[in-house]
């Protein structure tokens, strides 16, 4: 290191070399509120914009069972008054396993 610092490091540094930056990301938590829920997807209201094409990962309760699904952003909206910081997002869900699809189903009450 420069500047006579004593380097402490067990190991050299390695570079990271990738074509596709989206796989580096770190998880973020954030608060939303369930506004509407669907077999395909749901509307939600964040205080914090997500990108149109960005994926998560959604916690929630259908009734009284945990559902747990990976959604991708599809729409955003300004969903309050200017400069409050309010977006509805309608995101779609990725890869729904049956377990979850049934779970959503007894929720809408829709036969399969």
């Amino acid at each position: 290191m420069a500047g006579g610092s004593v380097e402490r490091r067990r190991s050299a540094r390695a570079v990271i070399v990738s074509g596709d930056r989206s796989d580096l990301s770190l998880p973020v938590s954030t608060t939303v509120q369930l506004i509407d829920i669907s077999q395909s997807g749901v509307l939600l209201s964040s205080s914090q914009k997500l990108d149109i094409g960005q994926r998560a990962q959604l916690r929630t309760r259908v009734g009284p069972e945990p559902l747990t699904v990976q959604v991708e952003v599809r729409r955003v909206a300004n969903g309050g008054r200017a400069g409050h910081g309010s977006y509805k997002l309608g995101a779609e869900f990725v890869a729904l396993d049956e377990e979850n699809q049934r779970k959503i189903e007894r929720f809408l009450k829709v036969e399969p």
